[in-house]
């Protein structure tokens, strides 16, 4: 048990100095602290124990996941009547005769100051990072639903997530809490969510805000104005992963998986050429179409350093040796900025000899 005073309209809390609120929420408010090992710390403090109770055995779960925040010592606070009545007077609502306290480790960084600070491509490194840890979270079994810049911190330069409290461990759940702009609105006032789907589209949402500054209003489709904007400025991978994360349809939304494994990470990933190759060329085809499946029988990469050129990939007609009309440029795929960092670069598409024979 901890005894909590407000003296001279400070809060005293036994082991704990320097008390200052860090933000008040519906469910629970949270300080900072400097604990009586002189580190600073998050006191999370709430009159619904099972709340409290909750978060704690979900950070349990999950203490072995190095991109989750640490909470520990839940603990009833001892407030004196008097002292309530102070408390109240100075931090309304927050206190009462059933608060408890939760201890979580601090994170001086937050997630949209880190951010701000990188070129795109390092935007898209460390996006890809946070897609990892979500998903070792969801293979727990545990989906976090509410997912945005503010519950998502940074320690030596890795994502860390922070608040669990709407999270479930339910494969899918009949009503949702969150009304923040990250997430959909339609899966809220849906009968049935898909709690995976969930943090799938809030996390395309915020690689939207990555690319334009701002989250998405509603679900981006191919062919929606916002679609055709991103597409021409940074490319048709990034208008292609945006709009399968932010599907409207929960079970048309990508897999975080597929989502990791998506060519617009591919610049930077430790890869030979032959998996590089696999990877476009799969991508192509499907974005493309049968008809150019027919037309193009082999892809092939060659390892070289460029500058800023684009490179043409062109398909050649099964049927003549003219090249087809078809031409799709790596500016088009990578857009501008990215394109000036992949690693291999020169594409082309030819006839296979051997199918011709």
């Amino acid at each position: 048990m901890i005894r909590l005073e407000c003296i001279n309209k400070k809060l005293v809390m036994s082991g704990y100095s320097s008390i200052k609120i860090l933000e008040k929420g519906s469910f629970v408010t949270c300080f900072t602290a400097v604990s009586s090992d002189n580190e600073k710390v998050v006191l999370i403090v709430s009159d619904n124990i099972q709340e409290l109770q909750t978060r704690f055995d979900l950070a349990r779960k999950l203490e072995d996941i190095e991109g989750v925040q640490k909470l520990c010592g839940l603990q009833k606070l001892e407030i004196q009547d008097s002292a309530l009545e102070q408390l109240e007077a100075e931090y309304p609502g927050i206190f009462s005769k059933d608060s408890h306290v939760l201890t979580g480790r601090y994170y001086a960084t937050q997630y949209n100051d880190h951010v701000r600070q990188l070129s795109l491509p390092q935007k898209l490194d460390f996006f890809r990072e946070l897609l990892v840890l979500v998903k070792q979270v969801h293979d727990r079994g545990v989906y976090h639903m509410d997912l945005k810049p503010s519950n998502i911190m940074v320690q030596d330069g890795k994502p860390v997530l922070i608040d669990f409290g709407q999270s479930v461990t339910e494969a899918e759940v009949d009503s949702v809490l969150n009304t923040s702009a990250y997430a959909p609105k339609h899966d809220v006032y849906s009968c049935n969510v898909i709690p995976e789907k969930f943090d799938i589209y809030c996390l395309g949402n915020m690689l939207h805000e990555i690319y334009t500054g701002q989250p998405l209003g509603y679900p981006m489709t191919p062919s929606s104005r916002q679609a055709q904007q991103i597409k021409q400025t940074f490319g048709l991978f990034a208008q292609n992963i945006i709009s399968q994360m932010t599907q409207r349809i929960q079970d048309l939304r990508i897999s975080l998986q597929i989502s990791i494994n998506h060519p617009i990470f591919i610049y930077n990933q430790p890869m030979d050429s032959e998996t590089c190759q696999l990877i476009i060329v799969d991508y192509y085809f499907q974005t493309q179409g049968e008809e150019l499946i027919e037309e193009c029988h082999k892809f092939t990469l060659n390892d070289s350093s460029y500058s800023n050129v684009s490179y043409d990939i062109l398909p050649f007609s099964q049927s003549s040796s003219r090249t087809s009309s078809i031409t799709t440029s790596l500016k088009d795929i990578f857009g501008n900025t990215t394109l000036s960092h992949v690693d291999s670069c020169s594409f082309s598409i030819y006839e296979d000899s051997q199918i011709m024979q």
